[in-house]
């Protein structure tokens, strides 16, 4: 897996890699199903990278190159030296060790490159799956914030909050080291 700083050249991969509804229901950004759904989150996101507001990158698969996801830093607070993480991947490599490698990679390169001194991550109260793998990343379940945003669908979310400290990120990392260092008992599919 490697992460490449995202570009408009992506869009086509990223659309058919995400196109599985499930991908999306609980997201605030999107649906990004096809390229005319993926070409404005796309957009979006790059943007946002412009205005200084998050820093976006496309998940790949390292043995083809292929992106499969968007991985960013969001809510980058310099002076308080705090940032979140935000991630998504296409159905077909749910459950495999590629989120955990970007959460290692994420997280060492704001704890040991930038200095981060607290780093967050939030998901959806529904996506029981991805709170499941926050979790188990070691991260730090702080509470949740309710019914702060209104879906497109026009229902509200609740966001749980989840956190590592830079006195954890040690602890953290040897975790992530040996998750990874197991061996993978699945197949990492290659195409969506």
């Amino acid at each position: 897996m490697t992460l490449d700083p995202l570009d408009r050249a992506d869009i086509a991969g990223l659309a058919s890699a995400c196109k599985d509804p499930e991908v999306w229901r609980v997201l605030r950004i999107g649906p990004g199903r096809t390229v005319e759904e993926m070409t404005p989150v796309v957009e979006q996101l790059l943007a946002l990278q412009a205005a200084g507001k998050l820093l976006p990158f496309t998940v790949r698969l390292a043995s083809n190159g292929i992106p499969i996801g968007v991985f960013r830093y969001l809510e980058i607070d310099r002076p308080n030296e705090s940032v979140e993480l935000g991630t998504w991947i296409g159905r077909p490599w749910w459950r495999t060790p590629i989120n955990t490698e970007i959460k290692l990679l994420a997280f060492r390169h704001a704890f040991e490159g930038e200095g981060a001194h607290r780093v967050q991550l939030k998901t959806d109260i529904r996506n029981v799956r991805s709170a499941v793998s926050i979790e188990r990343l070691g991260a730090v379940r702080e509470g949740v914030l309710r019914e702060h945003i209104r879906l497109k669908d026009g229902t509200m979310r609740s966001s749980v909050y989840y956190s590592v400290l830079a006195s954890e990120w040690p602890t953290i990392r040897d975790r992530l080291e040996r998750f990874l260092a197991r061996p993978w008992a699945g197949e990492i599919p290659q195409t969506p």
